[in-house]
């Protein structure tokens, strides 16, 4: 398996698990938050604004610069 595979396999995870958790969310008896009410407390400070601000650059210069 070449590197390139296992980056893309390591991202499927990832959005495997996020998508997971989404669902998981969805129960009423559920304690994990939502992405958007995740995103909605993250948003609140400074500093969890910069965060995603850093988070959207880094996707933007990795999947989007060529």
């Amino acid at each position: 398996m070449s590197s390139h595979a296992r980056t893309v396999a390591g991202y499927v995870l990832i959005v495997l698990g996020a998508l997971t958790l989404q669902l998981l969310s969805y129960r009423e008896d559920s304690r994990i938050p939502s992405l958007a009410t995740a995103f909605s407390r993250i948003m609140r400070t400074r500093s969890g604004r910069r965060g995603i601000m850093a988070g959207w650059v880094w996707l933007g210069l990795h999947f989007l610069a060529r």
